[in-house]
């Protein structure tokens, strides 16, 4: 698995202590802390993106269409 991916799989890891920062009431900061997943997840984003482009890093797995037409 090449980093990209790992990157990808960070991200999904991250959709559900983001919806617990922003949605339960009782964690202190929490739309903040909200706010801070928010921002990783979209440097991830990016940064997975550049790479898979630089080294030509092509998966089914990060490819968004990878059905054939």
């Amino acid at each position: 698995m090449n980093l990209p991916n790992k990157l990808t799989i960070l991200r999904v890891i991250l959709i559900p202590f983001f919806l617990v920062a922003l949605m339960v009431d009782a964690v202190p900061y929490g739309k903040w802390i909200a706010v801070a997943i928010f921002i990783i997840a979209s440097l991830t984003d990016m940064l997975d993106g550049q790479i898979a482009r630089k080294y030509n890093l092509i998966t089914n797995f990060g490819n968004f269409s990878s059905t054939k037409r």
